[in-house]
């Protein structure tokens, strides 16, 4: 026979319920204080309370050893993410061409923002060929709150044609952080047709 329960009943289980949610949270390891919206886990680490994903990439040019290009990626970056942004981190991690570099100084980010796109500051960017990482520090931190674009340029593009796998991590600001993987670029590069005249 059915029953209604007293509201005493269903506020005490939601009582119960969230206790054991906390509890639950406290022994995964991490915290997340009303007063402090991003998580910070048990050993003073610092995560995106909301993970940023990346949401579009290009090249302006696509045929192999092409200069004067740009790589386009752009994430969101959600108010949720709470935490600022420290850094971006680009590994080229499918895609073979030993020369590849990119033209530091020419790099550049901006802020998609509702009255149009605010350049971002930079620090010292660098590039590690052993590695293929390319760093992109932001000074200021980047705030949350507005989608960014990063504009890479490469002194060309690969030399070889087939699909090259950019990988960008976002780094949150702090001296111990947990870095989000925002995705893959995932650029093409076609080979010169050389049955074309001229």
């Amino acid at each position: 026979m059915h029953t209604d329960l007293p509201w005493s009943y269903l506020r005490r289980g939601a009582a119960l319920a969230g206790a054991s949610l906390l509890t639950l949270g406290s022994a995964t390891g991490f915290l997340a204080p009303a007063s402090a919206p991003a998580i910070q886990y048990s050993d003073g680490t610092v995560g995106f309370s909301y993970p940023p994903r990346l949401t579009e990439s290009y090249a302006t040019r696509n045929l192999v050893s092409e200069s004067n290009v740009t790589y386009y990626l752009t994430f969101d970056f959600p108010e949720a993410a709470a935490e600022p942004l420290d850094r971006v981190v680009i590994r080229l991690n499918e895609g073979y061409d030993p020369i590849f570099r990119y033209r530091l100084e020419a790099i550049e980010a901006f802020a998609n923002t509702s009255e149009g796109r605010v350049s971002l500051p930079l620090g010292e960017l660098t590039q590690a060929p052993d590695t293929r990482e390319l760093t992109i520090p932001f000074d200021p931190p980047a705030a949350p709150g507005a989608p960014i674009t990063l504009a890479l340029r490469p002194v060309r593009n690969p030399r070889f044609g087939g699909v090259y796998l950019f990988g960008a991590t976002a780094y949150p600001v702090g001296d111990t952080v947990e870095p989000t993987f925002l995705g893959y670029a995932r650029l093409t590069f076609y080979e010169r047709d050389r049955n074309r005249w001229p």
